[in-house]
């Protein structure tokens, strides 16, 4: 039940956040609309462990900024205790931002304008016209996003671990960790016997998600190339900026900043009515000489290059074979690279545990490397990584490779000089996405990791859970952990600029 409420209420936040938020900033003429649309990827750096910490900061009972301030300032009590189900569902809520704006924004940029311009002219306001004709058209994308919002909380590990499992609020996904981490002997077969429970509720939301999707070509409404259409707010169009800032602040700018102050004090309080703290670099430099840090930065870059490029292979291999094969069923590998979705990462982490341990020459050769967790972040990122790629082969003409033929070139060089050139775009995603993700990823890998393949994310979890008063020396990780990810965003970023730039040059010349 815990699992399910966790889900459902965080998805429903997110879902509504994003489809406010990709109103505002597709549809009308908010200001700052460039800002707001770079903004959105920024959340992506903050790694949902990260989150948790923040929130732990500022609303712990005991320890947290506002609810010390409150309790010093006005004699009251904790107003938000982040330690509740309330708090799972805010902390996942505010988080899914990014995920659901990404899917939400095509669907509203591409709406046929004459719908709503047909409900204006009918003498509808902007208000009964975004209810009643915007909302139900760009409902299955909506719809979309509230499913796989509401598997990817069913899956979730990190946030009911650190703020539920202080309250004795367990999920599926804390119980699997419980019974082969904290219990005393492990029962491994209860764990098991959860995962297959977990499993049937995570591929009944997956099987949901398919049908739905599978149904959205009931509500095509894009019929040509017609100018969108920007609704004029008028006087609420600094309004409108102020709800977009206030989105970003909760799931981006607030958390970031706290972990950043954190990292810089040694102690803080509240008197007066203002803080009182001693800023300082000792945490980072603290953090830098803890063992096994440098240790844990190498396996992590190590671990999300490798599983970036392998995961990115496979996914142009299957594309191409379910979108341009002519073999009968071949459609079928679309479906297939998406079942991982319906497996949570805890789960697939047991399973592969097992696996690199009883197997005969693999445990002594594998086991206690970083090549368990890379494989285990190759099957939980390749349906991500499909759709990225197919996205972008599907809009190939079968033209291209068929010259390549004919002029005799075999399958293996068009594939080579022609296909992957043109799915340049779409792999060069489909590697950011899953190198990011590897660095954030917790679930999948929490059980594999050995001290000899320590990764940051799981030295950031050990170092909270065995050292709760190194809060400060945390936040100076987390905060190194999150540059290293605006890093790869920035960098990212700055090729597609060039590589845009080399075009329009070659295109004038």
């Amino acid at each position: 039940v815990n699992t399910f409420v966790m889900a459902l209420g965080s998805a429903s936040v997110s879902t509504t956040l994003g489809a406010i938020y990709a109103w505002f900033v597709v549809r009308t003429d908010v200001p700052g609309k460039r800002i707001l649309k770079m903004m959105t990827a920024l959340p992506l750096t903050l790694p949902f462990l990260v989150k948790a910490f923040a929130w732990i900061f500022l609303f712990s009972p005991s320890v947290g900024l506002v609810n010390l301030a409150f309790r010093q300032v006005f004699g009251l009590e904790s107003i938000f205790n982040i330690y509740s189900m309330w708090g799972m569902v805010f902390a996942l809520g505010v988080g899914g931002l990014p995920l659901t704006y990404l899917t939400i924004e095509p669907a509203m940029a591409s709406l046929d304008p004459a719908l709503e311009e047909a409900s204006r002219v009918a003498g509808e306001g902007l208000p009964k016209t975004f209810l009643k004709v915007t909302l139900p058209v760009v409902l299955p994308a909506i719809l979309s996003s509230f499913l796989l919002l509401i598997i990817m909380g069913l899956e979730n590990f990190d946030c009911p671990f650190l703020l539920g499992g202080r309250r004795g609020i367990n999920t599926l996904a804390t119980e699997v960790y419980f019974w082969i981490n904290e219990a005393q002997p492990p029962r491994y077969a209860t764990a098991a016997i959860l995962s297959l429970i977990y499993i049937a509720l995570t591929l009944s939301a997956f099987t949901l998600y398919i049908w739905i999707t599978r149904k959205t070509y009931k509500f095509v409404v894009v019929t040509g190339k017609a100018k969108l259409t920007v609704h004029k707010l008028r006087k609420w169009k600094y309004t409108a900026f102020i709800v977009c800032f206030f989105m970003l602040f909760f799931a981006f700018i607030l958390p970031f900043s706290t972990i950043v102050l954190m990292s810089l004090t040694t102690f803080f309080t509240v008197a007066g009515g203002s803080l009182v703290t001693r800023f300082t670099l000792e945490n980072y430099v603290s953090a830098l000489t803890m063992p096994l840090f440098y240790e844990a930065f190498r396996n992590s870059i190590i671990m999300g290059l490798v599983s970036a490029v392998i995961a990115t292979i496979l996914a142009a291999f299957l594309s191409y074979a379910s979108l341009k094969s002519k073999v009968r069923g071949a459609r079928l590998i679309e479906y297939i690279s998406s079942i991982p979705l319906a497996v949570p990462g805890i789960v697939y982490g047991l399973a592969l545990f097992w696996m690199f341990l009883l197997l005969p020459g693999i445990s002594d050769v594998l086991y206690g490397t970083v090549w368990p967790l890379v494989i285990a972040l190759i099957f939980i990122r390749l349906p991500h990584c499909v759709k990225m790629v197919s996205a972008n082969l599907i809009q190939i003409g079968d033209e291209m490779e068929e010259s390549s033929r004919i002029c005799g070139g075999s399958w293996a060089r068009t594939f080579m000089k022609i296909t992957l050139p043109l799915l340049k775009g779409g792999l060069a995603n489909s590697f950011l996405y899953t190198f990011i993700n590897s660095l954030r990823e917790m679930g999948s890998i929490v059980l594999l990791v050995t001290a000899d393949s320590m990764v940051l994310i799981i030295l950031l979890l050990n170092l909270y859970t065995q050292h709760p008063f190194a809060l400060n020396i945390v936040a100076a990780t987390a905060v190194m952990l999150c540059l290293l990810l605006m890093a790869a965003l920035a960098t990212s970023h700055a090729l597609q600029r060039l590589s845009a730039r080399r075009k329009t040059i070659k295109s004038i010349f």
